[in-house]
């Protein structure tokens, strides 16, 4: 969920590995060609020659003149128990821009890697105290994990990788293969979960007394200066950026970092509600799905509710990532448990205990489907008096159920967009561009504009947008004003004034507006200092702010929405009895 800078993100891309035979030998005579030019620059170093056991590499970035972050290496030597394996760890520390003149908190990340005697991959992880990936080489192919999320890239000997902003991959590519003057092709495998590059380049030997030293230019704009198979200097000139060797003596950071929490569900203390595993039937070739109904104390028939969530992308108690993202799911249902509700919450496909499957809107709507008809027929459970949740875009699909069942007395929307999503796909893509520098911008825009309309045609898709395509197809294709049409059910539209992914300001209102105009009943609620979550925020709202899992879901929102609801369903009152004569 971090945005990586424009300029570290150019450097991530400048590593390269030649595909050229590591020399079993060093050598250190100039190389000349055929008309006495010196053409050999190094030639090369076994891995357990490139550095000490324990040398430490520092690099220090800077855009404009000024700091931006600071990245180092460290050769730990042989591994023990593996003969012929090598161990080298990262660290790298970015320093974001601050708000209001105050500096940001750092953003800190530490890697390791184990090559063979060739310098070609054997393992490793990237860790931040926000997620963590592993990969392993298996034949030809990188398996990467994230621990929730899998994939797998191919990988060839000799070919060249490295972690986001690791500068010391980078030098430890270039140290452990033979470089000479002239054109250089070479593929680049980051290790950081982007997709491999096509790397070129041109090296020369400025001076040819000093043939240790080296200039390499490369087609992503960086010209990198080397001595002795050492990086000296990077320059990205295009977006005023330089990396630098300081010259006093490295040392290794202090900190470390103990990597992402793990999130764990607990019932509130003194919770009066049980709970039952429940799978949700399905037809045959959909995913299995997995789930649990909250049941309050009694006998019942009670009340039924159901949470829809907005994305897709949790368990059943609202737990997300990677990065892991505690979105408060839990809070809402185990609240309407505790008011008297049963309550069947879920785990989305691919999450929890529920089986993987394509990830599409309408195939989240079935699902939805899927739930409510299971937590209809539960014996604890009066069909007649069901309420339905739905936050974020799960508004959209409460909406629908609400239509298609007359079961459903009522309907509370949470943060839910009341624009069409191409709308509010634009809104984003505008606010975006204002953190675009003025000669960037009409560019930025064209690309904006085509990746709406290759996500709306389907062809030509980016690559990093390609596992959401079918979801955002679908989305463009919902409106909201005939999903209000369609339903009859009373509508509490919940909205907090510091979300960033709805507009405050618009969405709840046009929400309004079309239930006004279909003469439906409707109650809007605003709720001051609260975020897309309901959590309290008093700072700006953004993607970083929902890893702090100290925050919670607002008690007074859980009130408001627990309240209204039990309103919706009361039993009917019994008929008076005729007075005797």
């Amino acid at each position: 969920m971090r945005p990586r800078p424009l300029a570290l993100a150019a450097l991530a891309l400048s590593l390269a590995s030649a595909c050229l035979k590591i020399p079993t030998e060093e050598s250190k005579s100039p190389e000349t060609g055929s008309e006495g030019q010196v053409t050999l620059a190094w030639p090369g170093a076994a891995v357990d020659k490139l550095y000490r056991p324990g040398e430490v590499r520092v690099y220090t970035m800077m855009q404009a003149g000024k700091p931006i972050g600071t990245s180092w290496g460290r050769y730990e030597g042989p591994v023990d128990g593996e003969p012929g394996h090598f161990r080298f760890a990262t660290r790298i520390e970015l320093r974001p821009p601050g708000r209001d003149g105050k500096p940001a908190e750092p953003l800190r990340s530490s890697g390791e890697i184990v090559v063979d005697a060739r310098g070609d991959l054997v393992r490793g992880f990237e860790r931040s105290n926000a997620a963590e990936l592993t990969f392993e080489r298996k034949g030809d192919a990188i398996h990467f994990s994230s621990g929730r999320e899998r994939d797998e890239i191919t990988y060839r000997s000799g070919d060249a990788f490295m972690a986001f902003s690791a500068i010391f991959h980078e030098e430890l590519m270039f140290g452990l293969r033979r470089l000479e003057a002239g054109e250089l092709a070479w593929r680049l495998v980051s290790l950081s979960g982007s997709m491999p590059t096509e790397w070129t380049a041109t090296l020369t030997i400025p001076d040819p007394a000093a043939p240790g030293r080296a200039t390499v230019k490369t087609n992503l704009g960086e010209t990198i200066a080397l001595r002795d198979g050492r990086i000296e200097k990077i320059q990205i000139e295009a977006d005023d950026v330089e990396v630098q060797v300081p010259v006093q003596p490295p040392t290794w950071p202090e900190w470390a970092i103990a990597g992402p929490p793990v999130l764990e569900y607990s019932p509130p203390p003194g919770a009066k509600f049980t709970r039952r595993e429940v799978e949700l039937p399905g037809r045959p070739g959909e995913p299995a799905l997995a789930g649990e109904v909250l049941l309050p104390p009694g006998n019942g028939p009670f009340p039924g509710a159901l949470l829809l969530p907005g994305t897709g992308q949790q368990d059943r108690f609202g737990f997300a990532g990677p990065p892991p993202v505690d979105l408060g799911s839990h809070s809402i249902t185990d609240a309407l448990a505790e008011a008297g509700f049963a309550v069947l919450r879920f785990d989305e496909r691919g999450f929890g205990s529920s089986a993987e499957g394509p990830v599409s809107y309408l195939g989240q709507l079935e699902d939805a489907r899927r739930a409510l008809r299971t937590l209809l027929v539960q014996d604890e459970v009066d069909p007649d008096r069901i309420v339905l949740v739905g936050h974020g875009e799960g508004g959209w699909k409460a909406l629908t159920l609400a239509a298609e069942d007359p079961s459903v007395k009522a309907v509370a929307l949470l943060a839910t967009p009341g624009r069409p999503y191409e709308q509010i796909l634009r809104s984003q893509g505008e606010a975006a561009l204002q953190a675009v520098p003025p000669q960037l911008r009409d560019d930025a825009k064209k690309t904006q504009e085509k990746t709406l309309q290759a996500l709306k045609t389907g062809h030509n898709v980016p690559p990093e947008l390609a596992a959401q395509a079918l979801w955002v197809r679908e989305m463009l294709q919902v409106s909201p004003e005939a999903l209000i049409a369609g339903s009859e059910a009373p509508l509490w539209i919940a909205q907090g004034n510091k979300d960033f992914e709805v507009d405050p300001g618009r969405d709840p209102q046009e929400l309004m507006k079309l239930a006004k105009r279909r003469k439906r009943k409707a109650e809007l609620r605003p709720f001051a200092d609260l975020d897309h979550l309901f959590k309290p925020e008093p700072e700006n709202s953004n993607p970083a702010r929902y890893l702090d899992a100290a925050r919670t879901v607002d008690h007074a929102f859980l009130g408001q929405l627990t309240t209204w609801l039990q309103g919706q369903v009361k039993p009917a009152p019994a008929p008076a009895k005729p007075r005797g004569k």
